[in-house]
C-alpha cells in the first residue's frame, strides 16, 4: 500500500482556521430553524434569539462539545453511507482493503446513451439500476441509484426502499429530507438489521440523511425536522456543508473552510448537548464557482483544496471523520470532459484525504449514467491498483527466475509461470480502453469515442439481463409489506 498524504495544512494554519470559525461562531453565529436545538444552546448559556432563530456560541462550549466526541466515531466513508475503512489511518490517506465502489446516488435524472437524452426515470428504470449494482461484485451495498418520477414524490423514498429490498442482497441507503419518513425507514432498518443494535447505531441499513448546512451559516427546517425525528433512534449525524467559493462563501478556500468549519462545529456542538452518546462525524462538498458562466464546478483545485482542508483539520484537530466526496464533477454525458475530471478529482483526494471510487454520477450529481459507471469501474481498478502500491517479496522480486533467463535469449518472461502466476493481479486489463497497435490510415477520436461508449453501454446492460431477484422469505417480505402500507396510509392522506 502506498503510504504517506499530501499535506493541505500545517500547524499553524490549522489553528488559525479553527480560531477564525470560533470567532465566526462567537461573533455571527448561526441560524438555526429548529428550535429543540436553539432550546439546548440557551440551556447551556448561549445567547439566543429565537425569533430570528439565531444563536452565537460560547467558544469555551464549543471547544467543550467538540473534545468529548474525540476519537469515538472511526468509520471513513464517502457517498455518505458505506464504511470502506472501518478506522482513519494514522498519517495517511484512507483506503480500502479490498477493491470496492460506491453505487446509488439517488439522482432525479437518467442519461440514455444510444438516444443522447437525459429524462426523468421511473419505478422500472430503478429495479434495473438495482439489479446493475446488484451485479457488481465491487459494489458492496447498493444505495438507491434514481429518483422515480412515476410515483408520488410524498412516498417515492418509502417506495425507492421497498425496491432496494425487493431487488438486491446488499440493500445501501435512500436519503430523506421528510421527517414523517423516518420513522418507517427506521422501521425498515430494524427490518433489515434483524435487531443489531450496534449497526444500526453506527451504520444503519436503508436509512441515511446528511444534515446539510447552508452556506453561510445556516442550518434550515427540514435538517432540523429529520434530525429531531433520527436521534430518537441514535443513528448517526452526518453534517454536511457545500460551501461555493465566490457563491455562497469567500472565493478563498480558507475563508470557505472557515465557515464550513463553522457550521459543523456549531451543529455538533448543539446536537450533542441533547444526545451526546450519538456518533457525529461530516462530509464536505465544496464547489467553486465559474465566474463565467456562474455554472458551480467541482473538479477545481480550489474546490478539491477546500476540502482537504477540511479533511485533514477535522481529523488532526479534533479527531473527528470528515468524508470527501469525489463523485461529484460537472460534466454532463459519458466521454473525455468525464474522464479527465473523475480522474482528477479521484486521485487529488487519493493523495490528500481518501481514495473512494465512485460509479456513474455526472452533472454535479443530478444524472447517473450506467454507461460511464462502466468507464468508471475501468477507471477505478487503475486507481486501486495504484493506490494498492507494491509487495516486496521472495516472490515479487524474483531473483532465481532473473538468474534462470539471463539475457532472454530465445524466450522471454511472457512465458514463464511467475508471470502466470502474477499477471491478473499484477496489471491492469483494460476492458474498454483500445490497446492495440496503431493502424495505417486515418483514425479519427470521435469514431473511436463511439466505439468506447457502446461497449460500455453493452456491458451494462448485459449485466442487467443476467441478473434474477433474490429469494426473500415470506415472513420478511410480509412485514416489509406491513411498514410500506402503513406509510402509505399516512404519507398519502
Amino acid at each position: 500500500m502506498l503510504k504517506g498524504l499530501l499535506k493541505a495544512l500545517d500547524a499553524q494554519g490549522m489553528e488559525r482556521i479553527h480560531q477564525g470559525a470560533l470567532t465566526v461562531l462567537e461573533q455571527t453565529g448561526l441560524k438555526i430553524r429548529g428550535r429543540f436545538l436553539l432550546e439546548a444552546l440557551a440551556d447551556a448559556g448561549c445567547r439566543v434569539d429565537f425569533a430570528q432563530h439565531r444563536a452565537w456560541f460560547k467558544p469555551d462550549l464549543v471547544e467543550k462539545q467538540i473534545a468529548a466526541q474525540r476519537g469515538r466515531y472511526k468509520m471513513v466513508r464517502s457517498s455518505l453511507w458505506y464504511p470502506f475503512c472501518r478506522e482513519m489511518p494514522q498519517d495517511d490517506v484512507a483506503v480500502p482493503d479490498e477493491f470496492v465502489c460506491d453505487y446509488g446516488f439517488a439522482t432525479p435524472t437518467l442519461y440514455d446513451f444510444p438516444t443522447g437524452q437525459f429524462r426523468r426515470p421511473t419505478a422500472q428504470d430503478q429495479v434495473g439500476m438495482i439489479r446493475l449494482g446488484n451485479g457488481l461484485d465491487c459494489v458492496r451495498a447498493v444505495c438507491a441509484p434514481l429518483i422515480c418520477a412515476d410515483v408520488d414524490s410524498r412516498i417515492e423514498i418509502i417506495e425507492s426502499a421497498r425496491l432496494l429490498l425487493r431487488h438486491t442482497t446488499k440493500p445501501g441507503w435512500v436519503g430523506t429530507s421528510c421527517a414523517a419518513e423516518v420513522k418507517y425507514l427506521a422501521e425498515l432498518a430494524a427490518l433489515v438489521a434483524g435487531g443489531d443494535e450496534e449497526r444500526l447505531r453506527t451504520q444503519p441499513p436503508i436509512f441515511v440523511h446528511a444534515y446539510c448546512t447552508t452556506s453561510p451559516l445556516k442550518i434550515e427546517a427540514r435538517s432540523c425536522e429529520v434530525l429531531q425525528e433520527a436521534l430518537k433512534y441514535k443513528f448517526p449525524v452526518n453534517f454536511a456543508p457545500m460551501p461555493i467559493l465566490g457563491g455562497t462563501t469567500p472565493v478563498t478556500p480558507t475563508g470557505s473552510a472557515i465557515i464550513a468549519t463553522a457550521e459543523i462545529l456549531g451543529g455538533i456542538t448543539a446536537c450533542s448537548l441533547i444526545a451526546p452518546d450519538v456518533f457525529y462525524f461530516a462530509t464536505a462538498i465544496s464547489g467553486a464557482m465559474d465566474m463565467r458562466t456562474t455554472q458551480v464546478c467541482y473538479a477545481t483545485p480550489a474546490a478539491i483544496l477546500t476540502d482537504a482542508m477540511l479533511h485533514q483539520l477535522f481529523r488532526r484537530r479534533y479527531g473527528l471523520v470528515l468524508n470527501v466526496e469525489p463523485a461529484y464533477v460537472e460534466a454532463r454525458v459519458p466521454g473525455i470532459q468525464a474522464a479527465w475530471m473523475k480522474c482528477f478529482r479521484q486521485m487529488a483526494f487519493g493523495c490528500t484525504a481518501s481514495h473512494s471510487f465512485p460509479l456513474g454520477l455526472l452533472d454535479n450529481g443530478a444524472v447517473f449514467s450506467p454507461t460511464q459507471a462502466m468507464l468508471d469501474l475501468d477507471a477505478n481498478r487503475a486507481m486501486h491498483l495504484f493506490a494498492r502500491g507494491v509487495e516486496i517479496a521472495e516472490e515479487t522480486l524474483g531473483l532465481d527466475l532473473i538468474q534462470a533467463m539471463e539475457f532472454c535469449e530465445g524466450t522471454s518472461y511472457l512465458t514463464t509461470e511467475h508471470t502466470a502466476r502474477h499477471f491478473r493481479s499484477v496489471l491492469w486489463d483494460s476492458a474498454y480502453f483500445d490497446r492495440t497497435y496503431r493502424r495505417d490510415g486515418p483514425i479519427h477520436a470521435p469514431e473511436e469515442d463511439g466505439k468506447l461508449l457502446r461497449k460500455a453501454d453493452a456491458a451494462w446492460r448485459e449485466i442487467v439481463a443476467a441478473q434474477r431477484d433474490p429469494d426473500i422469505a415470506p415472513d420478511f417480505l410480509a412485514e416489509l409489506d406491513r411498514i410500506v402500507a402503513a406509510a402509505r396510509q399516512e404519507l398519502l392522506r
